[in-house]
């Protein structure tokens, strides 16, 4: 990716593993920095061999680091956001990237406080971005360059997969692959629950879950087939798979799936609303 200047407003677990997926992809390390609010987590950044400052020690870093930046992830909880946005709006190079990745922020809200700033961005990353196996959903603001929109993605794309998405499916995919670690996590305690009832330790409970749940993901994505054409290859005629499909199939799992899925896209909506 081009070399800009980067940097991080804000450096959650999120932002710390943007910046670490960047750090690993030898992006300079001179062309990064970072504010976060205490000034241990600074130092800790500086020892990575990038520019830090605490708001803590440094109240004012948020507007330093970023006068020259040319790509600004903000980091930061969405109800920071405002505040935020504010308090930069005067140092924020016009033709600068500014990035979001606070949930439930839309595109028109940032550009109220930036409303002389066209190369807008909203993300979606996910928690898997901090093992560099993430997907980010991503739009840009009407008015962002193709440039501007390509350097998000490349940022992006050092902690896993970018899908560009119109604003209005943001909402839906914050809820499926948001929230979808969250989906994986809940079946993974509760499949653990039932291999511990059937009489397995829970280090077998967790060998025997966790092992098949990445070896299947590392069958589906290496093989290209259809996630059904693999549940019916092993799914014998008369078999305690099919039984155990067909016992899914009676509990409307599906409709489950499907209501849960609703529910987190009207609370996404809710959110954004909140925030207008």
């Amino acid at each position: 990716m081009e070399k800009l200047r980067i940097c991080f407003v804000g450096t959650g677990s999120m932002g710390s593993a943007i910046l670490h997926g960047l750090l690993a992809s030898g992006y300079e390390k001179k062309l990064i920095s970072a504010t976060t609010k205490s000034e241990a987590s600074a130092v800790k950044l500086r020892e990575l061999g990038i520019s830090a400052l605490a708001t803590d020690t440094s109240p004012d870093a948020n507007q330093l680091l970023v006068a020259d930046a040319q790509l600004i992830v903000l980091g930061v909880k969405p109800y920071q956001i405002n505040e935020v946005l504010n308090e930069i709006s005067e140092e924020v190079n016009r033709e600068a990237v500014v990035i979001s990745m606070a949930a439930g922020i839309e595109l028109a809200n940032i550009s109220q406080s930036l409303p002389n700033h066209k190369n807008l961005v909203r993300t979606m990353p996910n928690t898997p971005a901090l093992v560099g196996k993430g997907v980010t959903g991503l739009v840009g603001a009407a008015s962002a360059s193709k440039d501007a929109i390509e350097a998000a993605s490349n940022l992006f794309r050092t902690v896993g997969e970018v899908v560009e998405v119109s604003e209005s499916q943001i909402n839906a995919l914050s809820a499926i692959s948001g929230s979808g670690p969250a989906w994986i996590m809940y079946i993974v305690e509760q499949w653990e629950k039932v291999a511990i009832n059937q009489g397995f330790t829970a280090e077998q409970a967790a060998t025997l879950v966790r092992s098949t749940l990445v070896g299947s993901a590392e069958l589906l994505a290496s093989s290209g087939e259809d996630p059904a054409v693999l549940r019916k290859n092993v799914t014998s005629p008369g078999g305690t798979t099919e039984k155990l499909i067909a016992t899914l199939e009676e509990a409307e799992l599906s409709k489950l799936f499907e209501s849960s899925l609703e529910a987190a896209v009207k609370r996404a909506r809710e959110i954004a609303a909140s925030n207008d």
